[in-house]
């Protein structure tokens, strides 16, 4: 049994308090490997993998002989759309592909629950219960300043509104629950957690 003590923010009226929670299972990292794999297999998918050079099939040109083949002193020739001609083909040149790679489910669970564990052992977590009457990019900012928060990732419930006003702050970045990943929550220095959220699916996953 862990006891923890999660900062809480009122984002309607701009405060701030503190909540005491006991968490099941300790915060110690079980596999630094494991998150380290999972966010190189992020960013491996992530990647468009679109580079193309042209094969000699691809290139215009004509297919007659530069040259015949002897009597005439030079280095023997097939076509001017060789690699060694200026507009040719590329030789051993890129091609698009898929950089992306499968990750079994239990790492990226073991990944998930590790930075999880790093962000509350950091005190680095905060929870909010609600926006108030409505969402604005002017409150979020102002209520994440008071708090000295620079960088922050908001985890929200799918929220439309609360995502376009996070969108235009620097350094913030609202996710939909269901989205939540290894590199967004390492890419951010704080997670601001919707309280419901928290307890159903935070929870579980440092379980």
């Amino acid at each position: 049994m862990t006891s923890l003590t999660l900062k809480t923010i009122d984002f309607d009226k701009g405060a701030i308090g503190f909540k005491q929670l006991d968490v099941a299972s300790s915060l110690e990292i079980e596999s630094a490997k494991s998150v380290a794999y999972v966010v190189r297999w992020q960013l491996a998918a992530r990647r468009s993998g679109s580079a193309s050079t042209k094969t000699m099939a691809e290139i215009s040109g004509t297919t007659a002989k530069p040259w015949k083949q002897k009597g005439t002193g030079r280095a023997r020739q097939g076509s001017r759309r060789s690699v060694q001609f200026v507009g040719g083909r590329t030789c051993h040149g890129p091609m698009p592909r898929s950089f992306d790679f499968s990750m079994p489910k239990k790492i990226v669970k073991i990944a998930l629950s590790d930075v999880l564990r790093m962000k509350l052992k950091e005190n680095k977590v905060a929870i909010f219960s609600d926006f108030g009457s409505e969402i604005k990019t002017s409150k979020i900012s102002s209520t994440l300043a008071k708090n000295n928060v620079a960088s922050a990732l908001i985890i929200h419930d799918g929220s439309a509104t609360l995502a376009k006003s996070a969108k235009n702050l620097k350094n913030v970045k609202a996710l939909d629950a269901r989205a939540i990943n290894v590199y967004d929550i390492l890419s951010f220095d704080h997670l601001v957690i919707d309280s419901k959220i928290f307890e159903n699916k935070i929870l579980g996953a440092i379980a």
